[in-house]
């Protein structure tokens, strides 16, 4: 019954959303502005749909930056981009694979919030997303990545990919990582939707010229060191409950 509720607030939410989005294009003149109105619609349907799904998220740490930063996250579930933008109080981006926009309904309401996508197999077009994304940070927005690539299925968090941290390292954006714990229980784990218990932890931001990290592997490995303490202390607390 739950999954039925889910299933139609879902295609009623994007049915009524299609109408907003166009009344946000008509009145808005700039894309950034347009980006935002959109970015706070979707995080209402975000919300509703977690709670219809059953899905609890314990928050620690702030989530509110009065300037743009960089979020770095591990990777869990497909419910991660999904939290990301029911938690946060301020507009954010993706930057995903470009199979997101191939998703119904989803891929559209990504790029209708200023979402950028990466061909990974096209060097040329992914240097340009780059650039794009550097702009974005210019001009205010606040960027998510998920450096691990894609998502892990092991307890624990991978390498970082150090090309993840080129935005951030050529806007001079400061980094605020993100931990997500047992977010999988809401999907992957049984490949069935669940009510879950989901653990973000978000840790204090990081000012990579401060600490004279001075390129993207330095970055990319100061940044994993601390995610991966973050989640190393979620895991050892939810076992103990």
């Amino acid at each position: 019954m739950r999954l039925i509720v889910v299933f139609l607030y879902f295609i009623g939410a994007m049915l009524y959303s299609y109408p907003v989005r166009l009344i946000h294009h008509l009145k808005y003149k700039d894309k950034k502005s347009e980006h935002d109105a959109n970015f706070y619609s979707l995080k209402k349907i975000a919300r509703k749909m977690l709670k219809l799904l059953g899905v609890k998220v314990d928050i620690q740490g702030c989530t509110i930056y009065d300037e743009p930063v960089v979020y770095i996250g591990n990777h869990r579930s497909n419910f991660d981009s999904l939290i990301m933008i029911a938690i946060m109080e301020k507009p954010l981006i993706f930057i995903g694979k470009s199979e997101i926009k191939k998703y119904p309904f989803i891929g559209k309401w990504f790029r209708d919030i200023g979402c950028l996508f990466l061909e990974r197999d096209d060097i040329k077009k992914s240097i340009e997303v780059i650039n794009q994304g550097i702009q974005r940070i210019e001009n205010g927005y606040s960027v998510v990545i998920f450096p691990e690539g894609r998502r892990t299925k092991k307890d624990s968090v991978e390498e970082f990919k150090p090309g993840s941290f080129k935005m951030a390292f050529k806007a001079n954006a400061r980094i605020v990582p993100v931990s997500f714990y047992n977010s999988e229980e809401c999907y992957e784990r049984f490949h069935s939707f669940r009510p879950a218990n989901v653990s973000i932890r978000i840790g204090e931001i990081v000012n990579p010229k401060a600490l004279e990290l001075n390129n993207t592997v330095q970055m990319a490995k100061y940044v994993h060191t601390v995610i991966a303490q973050i989640y190393e202390e979620q895991r050892i607390h939810y076992s103990m409950h």
